[in-house]
């Protein structure tokens, strides 16, 4: 059964109309008002009390991105002994409160990226247009009023279809500062694997904190916080330590290839290979490790 987080000021009539259709759907629906400090505790107590760690990019699969958190995209496998129950699927119904939507559409925004929500929206077209615009391109789909509810549910189960799905896939965070490089090796992988993103060695950190994951491509040359910095804090920490963590780089020549090895990765990359060979290097990866 797939579990939805609806986000909406009251349950009113045409709400109530949507959340029992979805429920008739064998959707398990959870409510929470659109505030950011409500679906935060929202989502620490239905895991526990503890933080979860989740995913993508992402998100991943996830479209995204998704993003969580994603983000990963959002949803990479929790920790050992963790539950993985918390909603994968968000669908905040818009009631005409543009003045509380800021802080929760970027709260929102963190967890597609940074943990594999998925992210969805209802309301007016005045309201999409008012209160979301631009500002939520990280949604998965917005629904105008009066709602499609054949078409929603059948685009809700395909979602939850594909969070099922991606919970099989081995998990990888992709850091790298390049917004460009980032976003394609993301579309590259995220066919095969659940992927979370970070556009800093700091922001990796933070992830790897909330998030497990598999394998880890880290860019050698970052500005502040560079690939090896980011691998020795990595090694440091015994919750981290025995991630394998491949090096991405932009130079293949003799001199920059041994400055990689010296780190001792598990391998390097180049950035100038080609997609089908790179996704090949990953894949011959996670097999040799069966």
């Amino acid at each position: 059964m797939s579990k939805i987080l609806f986000i909406t000021e009251k349950v009113s009539f045409i709400s109530e109309g949507i959340i029992n259709h979805l429920k008739a759907q064998d959707f398990e629906v959870l409510t929470v008002k659109p505030d950011v400090t409500a679906i935060s505790n929202f989502l620490k107590e239905d895991n526990g009390n503890e933080e979860e760690t989740i995913d993508p990019e992402v998100a991943a699969l996830l479209s995204q991105h998704e993003e969580n958190a994603e983000g990963g995209e959002g949803a990479p496998k929790p920790e050992d002994g963790k539950k993985d129950d918390i909603p994968r699927i968000f669908i905040l119904y818009l009631q005409g409160e543009d003045n509380l939507m800021i802080d929760v559409l970027g709260y929102i925004k963190d967890l597609v990226e940074d943990r594999g929500i998925r992210f969805f929206v209802i309301g007016t077209q005045e309201e999409l247009d008012t209160i979301v615009g631009k500002k939520a391109d990280y949604a998965a789909g917005l629904y105008t009023r009066p709602v499609d509810l054949a078409e929603l549910i059948k685009r809700l189960q395909k979602e939850g279809e594909a969070v099922d799905k991606l919970k099989e896939f081995k998990s990888i965070l992709i850091v790298d500062d390049d917004a460009t490089a980032l976003r394609s090796m993301k579309s590259l992988l995220s066919t095969r694997y659940k992927i979370l993103v970070a556009n800093s060695g700091m922001n990796a950190i933070t992830i790897l904190a909330k998030n497990k994951v598999d394998l880890i491509l880290l860019d050698f040359e970052m500005p502040i916080v560079n690939g090896p910095k980011v691998l020795e804090m990595i090694r440091s920490d015994p919750n981290t330590a025995n991630i394998p963590v491949m090096f991405l780089t932009a130079k293949g020549d003799k001199r920059s290839i041994m400055e990689v090895l010296r780190f001792k990765p598990e391998k390097y990359l180049l950035k100038t290979m080609l997609p089908k060979d790179i996704l090949d290097s990953i894949d011959d990866f996670f097999k040799s490790r069966r």
